[in-house]
């Protein structure tokens, strides 16, 4: 079944910031808001961030935000033991290795990797998401804890599938890691209203057979692949070893 896309437009909350909200509109090809209750969704601009939110509901508006008090514990309580991920890619202290996030998203992945003391490049092609991220790292940097941290993650505005296959011999990574965005099934236990507006907005990663193909043609130690638990494995290609949380799993495949 075919899924319209969203209405989606840049709306400032003052005059002050109209000069930014067109700039904006011009870069994402979106229109300026002229009356909100026209849209399906709005991407807020404000003196304190840049917010997507949904029309015609209470929910709070979507805001990458690496200074929250969530991100804040996960940092302050992240270690290579205790993260999951970080034992799946195979991290160790002190490691050089390059690591892709190829599926940047919400960005969160990345932070925590940073967090530990590495760097990160992060591949995103929705130009919403990129926007948002790169409001959330600008603000971010000023801060002297979390500063040095998000100078870590190296945003890169491109097509995963496209950037991986660029990358000559000498260029390629080391790690990447895949986190891609699948359809909901009725069934499914309820997801965050966040991934819901992601959905709904950014679709899915129809393409997420072709970016494992092309990514394990490209890293040279491992590919990671986080997956809901009970799922299969992606392409049905079975990874050379797994690790398993409540609710997900990371499948490894080592080059």
């Amino acid at each position: 079944m075919f899924n319209l896309m969203p209405k989606i437009a840049v709306f400032s909350e003052t005059t002050d910031l109209k000069q930014q909200a067109d700039a904006l509109a011009q870069h994402l090809s979106l229109p300026v808001a002229e009356n909100p209750d026209d849209y399906d969704y709005l991407l807020i601009l404000t003196d304190q961030a840049l917010a997507l939110k949904k029309n015609g509901v209470k929910t709070l508006p979507l805001v990458i935000d690496f200074l929250s008090g969530p991100m804040t514990y996960r940092r302050q309580h992240a270690s290579l033991k205790r993260e999951t991920l970080a034992r799946a890619l195979g991290l160790k202290g002190h490691s050089t290795d390059k690591i892709v996030d190829a599926t940047a998203g919400l960005g969160r992945d990345s932070f925590i990797l940073a967090s530990l003391g590495f760097h990160v490049q992060l591949l995103e092609r929705s130009p919403i998401i990129q926007v948002l991220l790169e409001d959330a790292i600008n603000r971010a940097l000023p801060d002297p804890q979390v500063g040095p941290i998000v100078s870590r993650m190296h945003l890169c505005k491109m097509d995963s599938i496209h950037w991986m296959q660029q990358q000559t011999i000498d260029m390629r990574p080391q790690i990447i890691y895949l986190d891609p965005m699948f359809p909901e099934r009725s069934k499914s236990a309820l997801v965050k209203k966040e991934m819901l507006m992601f959905h709904e907005v950014i679709g899915d990663d129809p393409d997420a057979g072709e970016l494992l193909s092309v990514a394990l043609t490209c890293a040279t130690k491992r590919v990671v692949v986080k997956r809901s638990r009970l799922s299969a494995p992606l392409l049905g290609r079975i990874p050379s070893f797994t690790m398993e949380g409540s609710s997900s799993r990371f499948d490894i495949y080592l080059i």
